[in-house]
């Protein structure tokens, strides 16, 4: 099997996926994107429905520092979810407008192991089955590319107790994206990009240095779900990429922009 190089590692998830015509616009440009011959992964996420099926299930969320808590009984929800609904959705979706999509399950890529508990009002939280990704097996990534195929991943991983592990999406698709020695790493998100002031978004940061991003996580500038997307971005470039790149997923035309260089991303982030 060949190897694919200049690979693209996006990530999609949060509020940037609650607007189904926004979606669309999203699927609609990764389709172009592949059919003009740029190897796409796409790391999904699906916060949305799966806090949506706990709540028809009786069953309570909760989230410290970006995390979801991830008991037993939120775990079948989660890969349920994501496995059973959100990934063949948008291989569905990708595959109807004209693109070569394989819906791949995270457990065939990531090995994880437990997470440490995350931080919340001076206390530590056990987030029970989240996981860190310990490595990634990428030959399944490697097959979908090399036959022309967008490789839709799954935030679900193989955890070294045996059981299924919870991934935050971002730190799913920056290890993945180390692990594949991506071209580029694009957070897409329902942001402009990283804001000193989450409420006024004309005080964006448009490149930024990973040794800052600590200093800004102490300060609140980062925080809520920005704080895997800033960390799991450091964690990549450690790897080796160049660059990490934050995209407003609900303006159309941005993504193709910046993959194809013809636009600046709302943030850069740089070793």
């Amino acid at each position: 099997m060949n190897k694919v190089t200049r690979v693209i590692v996006l990530k999609y998830g949060g509020s940037a996926m609650e607007d189904s015509a926004k979606v669309a616009e999203i699927l609609a440009e990764i389709a172009g994107l592949a059919k003009e011959g740029w190897p796409v992964v796409l790391v999904h996420g699906g916060g949305k429905e799966i806090s949506g099926e706990m709540k028809r299930r009786g069953l309570k969320g909760a989230f410290v520092e970006g995390f979801r808590v991830t008991d037993e009984a939120a775990m079948a929800v989660v890969e349920q979810v994501l496995d059973g609904k959100v990934n063949p959705g948008i291989v569905a979706k990708l595959n109807e407008i004209g693109g070569k999509a394989r819906g791949i399950s995270g457990r065939k890529v990531f090995q994880a192991r437990k997470a440490p508990p995350a931080k919340a009002d001076g206390r530590e939280v056990d987030l029970v089955r989240v996981g860190e990704v310990e490595r990634c097996e990428v030959e399944e990534v490697q097959k979908a590319l090399a036959a022309g195929e967008t490789a839709v991943v799954s935030p679900v991983a193989q955890g070294n107790d045996g059981g299924a592990m919870n991934l935050n999406a971002d730190v799913a698709a920056a290890a993945l994206a180390g692990a594949l020695q991506a071209e580029q790493l694009i957070f897409l998100s329902d942001v402009p990009g990283l804001l000193m002031n989450r409420k006024d978004s004309r005080t964006i940061i448009p490149e930024i240095r990973s040794a800052e991003l600590e200093k800004l996580e102490k300060e609140g500038v980062i925080s809520g779900g920005m704080i895997p997307k800033c960390r799991s971005a450091a964690s990549a470039l450690r790897q080796g990429l160049k660059k990490v790149e934050l995209v407003d997923g609900r303006v159309a035309g941005t993504l193709t922009g910046v993959v194809k260089g013809q636009e600046k991303a709302g943030t850069v982030l740089t070793l």
